[in-house]
């Protein structure tokens, strides 16, 4: 149901000081010579939340959770089977989050995005899911590992520089280089219920047309012969 924008994470908690760790920061981080992939969970949450907005154009999706935090959701155009969900709805959320970094061959194919949706009932309630894959493709500028911080070069040439927060990232920046072409992927796991709305059963009678008989006249049964002791 959600289309990414550019730099924002698919799930983006605006209720805090400050809002998840940058997506590219976290990602550019990880890459290691010694491991040709690397990973990390960057969120896991479990929430309530009432649906405030629904931009139709932009696929954003504003949520307010039960302790009045905002949550955006980006929705894809193109994910069509997922519970139809409208302002006032109330939901139960799930998602899981993942940054995931290589650093690859430049020649090598670039990488692509996928989504993968579907939807049912959960308990009675409309249900839907989503696991959604972002890649892209950057190209490391600069690296100055006793600032933590790192410069990369994106698809379009564009020019962004990063400073990595998490002590944990920090001591992987000296094992990148200028030059490193770098593929970063966030996973992305979001399933939902609409509880404010149930899902009744329901059966659908069809009639067919033919000749009506009339009901036959019970046969009387024969009395069995008596029998003498």
């Amino acid at each position: 149901m959600m289309a990414p924008g550019t730099t924002r994470p698919f799930l983006s908690r605006l209720s805090r000081p400050a809002r998840l760790l940058p997506v590219a920061a976290l990602a550019l981080a990880l890459p290691l010579r010694a491991h040709a992939q690397a990973s990390i969970i960057t969120g896991n949450q479990v929430t309530q939340a009432t649906v405030e907005t629904i931009d139709s154009t932009s696929g954003e999706v504003l949520l307010r959770d039960r302790d009045g935090g905002l949550i955006t959701v980006d929705i894809p155009r193109k994910v069509h089977n997922l519970p139809h969900i409208q302002p006032g709805d109330r939901i139960n959320i799930r998602f899981f989050q993942t940054i995931g970094a290589d650093v690859v061959p430049a020649d090598s194919p670039p990488p692509e995005s996928t989504v993968t949706s579907a939807r049912g009932v959960s308990n009675r309630h409309p249900h839907g899911m989503m696991v959604s894959f972002r890649r892209k493709r950057v190209r490391i500028a600069a690296v100055d590992p006793a600032h933590h911080v790192v410069t990369t070069v994106g698809p379009a040439g564009a020019t962004q520089t990063i400073t990595v927060h998490n002590k944990a990232m920090q001591a992987l920046l000296p094992t990148l280089k200028v030059g490193d072409t770098v593929d970063v992927t966030t996973m992305d796991a979001v399933s939902f219920e609409v509880m404010n709305r149930v899902i009744t059963s329901t059966a659908t009678v069809q009639e067919g047309t033919g000749t009506t008989t009339a009901p036959t006249a019970p046969v009387p049964a024969t009395p069995a012969p008596a029998t003498g002791h």
